[in-house]
């Protein structure tokens, strides 16, 4: 089996209630939405920058199995994209090794079925004015949660990317939807922005769930 990876490397996660602690990132090639923020590239040839090597797409799967197995002194590692459940066949033959960590826009309920052995799920919500077909975005998005949802066994949070404008109560009531299937919510500013309605955002979802602000860091920190 193979798959089409742009890029593996170790860093810093620089996102959600995870951010600091040192990861294998294995990302995934391309993605089945087209956010108006998306500012993530794509090599053609996978770019192992973790063994300093250029391996031709697709990738096989034993030379991924052998990447997590060796790695060490990592707290897990994140299958990332573009969208990696475009991939789940592949992932779900992965041996779990190491704790799998995943980070996806929520919104490909039968692949999210093949995965349900994850440790961490970063999932998105995406909010109205950042893709198109909110409305189907969004149900498919509840599916998701209700699949990979919070447990004694995996942890589960929400991200949810705001622009500086954004419609307040379609994100509250978008997040009461899913508050039962999440640990916390994160809302994350679009980089080097910071809406003034992100602050009431989070009081207003404290009346039901943790919510915490946290921007991406890495960016600030200049890593990959």
């Amino acid at each position: 089996m193979k798959a089409k990876i742009s890029e593996i490397f170790y860093s810093i996660q620089g996102e959600g209630i995870f951010c600091g602690v040192r990861q294998l990132f294995i990302r995934f090639y391309g993605c089945n939405l087209n956010c108006y923020y998306c500012d993530t590239t794509y090599n053609e040839d996978c770019v192992n920058y973790a063994y300093n090597e250029v391996r031709k797409n697709p990738v096989e799967l034993d030379y991924v199995q052998r990447i997590i197995d060796e790695s060490e002194r990592i707290h897990s590692v994140s299958f990332t994209g573009g969208e990696p459940l475009l991939y789940a066949d592949f992932i779900a033959s992965l041996k779990k090794t190491k704790k799998f960590y995943l980070e996806s826009n929520m919104t490909l309920p039968e692949k999210a079925k093949k995965v349900r052995f994850f440790d961490v799920v970063a999932g998105d919500l995406k909010v109205r004015e950042a893709v198109e077909n909110y409305d189907e975005v969004f149900e498919r998005t509840v599916k998701c949660y209700k699949i990979l949802r919070d447990t004694r066994k995996r942890v589960t949070f929400c991200k949810i990317v705001l622009p500086p404008k954004f419609n307040f109560e379609e994100v509250l009531n978008s997040a009461m939807e899913i508050k039962d299937y999440v640990r916390c919510f994160v809302l994350q500013p679009v980089f080097g922005t910071f809406g003034e309605n992100i602050l009431k955002l989070q009081e207003a979802i404290l009346e039901f769930s943790d919510a915490r602000i946290i921007p991406q860091v890495h960016k600030y920190l200049g890593v990959r």
